[in-house]
């Protein structure tokens, strides 16, 4: 676990953090979630027409809103969503990205642009917290990729992440030519190319021994030709081989779209035996003592203790309340049974009130198929807990 958990150490992770801990002292939290998907949004107009549906949307919740917000707050509310539909339809950088999210407070001077991986649906969320779960899978799939193509004379690295690659290093050289064979040998001329082959190998796997530090939670996809591939692997560094993804086998001259897609399909297989070893912690651990839990109530005390390790989500979740002093959630409407203050209805839920206490105390949310021995939700506790 502790090496997944150091995965999840991301920029995306980081900002997800700062997110689930925000609290306005003045003003409403505003999420605009847009899927950027190209079969749904081909054209610059389909666009502008999602991105109107979502402000409008937003511009309706600060209506429901306006009996209870300042003159000031519901005047920056309605100026946030304008720069926000200018932004969007005007500036946004959708190349790479199958979705968007843009956060914005701007009474606290908030404006977070988070390009997706993963595909999401169109949404509109006002409130005095952001609204976390259309990131969960591009937060899980947010990991560094590198890319290597290694040879005899090959040595091109890459690095990949959020869609867009970026060339690291090329130290492909024709070995064979540095040497003019004149009066050698051919046994000797043959010695000294394969000398100059290793150290070739040696300076590409110093470039990935620097370029991957340890515990930064990168993996690594090398294309080599399968009788070097064992040489190769010695030569890495013990954490290097700790990031090895796989291996693949590419064409000689092969650019690093002709890697991506394999690169791909083993970072899905990693995640998926990443859920399903938590799915089993977590049924070791319902099974053997009391820090597992399968209903919302337990979860909602849980992560508003910062309890939870790790939440697997499958989509579902009841309506839920939330304090708006400390975030204490629950299934019933009423008063905080901490301080007395009136619950109010929580955007998205039982599922972001989990979420956010979840990723604010360092915890990990991975959604899964289904949990059909939950009510949707199947956390791991770091620490048992007693309802107040």
């Amino acid at each position: 676990m502790q090496n997944i958990m150091a995965q999840l150490e991301t920029r995306l992770g980081s900002l997800a953090r700062s997110l689930a801990s925000f609290r306005p002292e003045r003003g409403v939290s505003i999420s605009l979630v847009l899927g950027l998907d190209a079969s749904v949004v081909p054209t610059a107009k389909d666009l502008s027409s999602h991105v109107r549906s979502i402000v409008d949307g937003a511009r309706r919740h600060v209506d429901e809103l306006a009996d209870v917000l300042a003159h000031e707050e519901e005047v920056a509310a309605r100026d946030d969503l304008e720069r926000a539909q200018t932004f969007l339809d005007q500036d946004l950088d959708r190349s790479g990205a199958a979705g968007f999210a843009l956060y914005v407070s701007g009474l606290e001077g908030a404006w977070h642009e988070v390009p997706l991986a993963t595909p999401v649906r169109d949404a509109a969320h006002v409130g005095r917290t952001f609204v976390l779960a259309p990131l969960l899978e591009s937060l899980e799939r947010d990991r560094e990729l590198i890319l290597v193509a290694v040879g005899r004379e090959r040595g091109t690295v890459w690095r990949t992440r959020s869609g867009r690659t970026e060339l690291l290093e090329d130290r492909t050289e024709e070995i064979g030519r540095r040497h003019d064979q004149g009066g050698w040998s051919q046994a000797r001329f043959q010695r000294s190319v394969d000398e100059d082959a290793l150290d070739h190998f040696r300076d590409v796997a110093d470039i990935l021994a620097h370029t991957i530090q340890p515990g930064s939670g990168a993996h690594l996809l090398v294309a080599c030709v399968e009788e070097q591939r064992s040489l190769f692997e010695q030569l890495l560094a013990p954490h290097v081989r700790e990031s090895l993804l796989g291996w693949t086998t590419v064409e000689a001259h092969a650019g690093e779209d002709a890697l991506e897609p394999e690169a791909q399909r083993l970072l899905a297989a990693r995640l998926e035996s990443e859920r399903a070893g938590l799915v089993e912690r977590w049924r070791e651990a319902r099974a053997g003592g009391d820090r597992a839990t399968a209903s919302w109530a337990e979860a909602l005390e849980a992560a508003a203790n910062g309890a939870v390790e790790a939440a697997l989500v499958d989509g579902r979740s009841p309506d839920a309340w939330v304090c708006p002093a400390c975030d204490r959630g629950g299934l019933a409407q009423g008063s905080c049974a901490l301080d007395g203050t009136q619950l109010v209805a929580a955007p998205g839920g039982a599922l972001e009130i989990v979420i956010r206490g979840t990723i604010a105390n360092g915890g990990q949310v991975r959604r899964v198929a289904t949990l059909p021995e939950t009510e949707g939700i199947a956390a791991l506790l770091r620490f048992p807990v007693s309802p107040v």
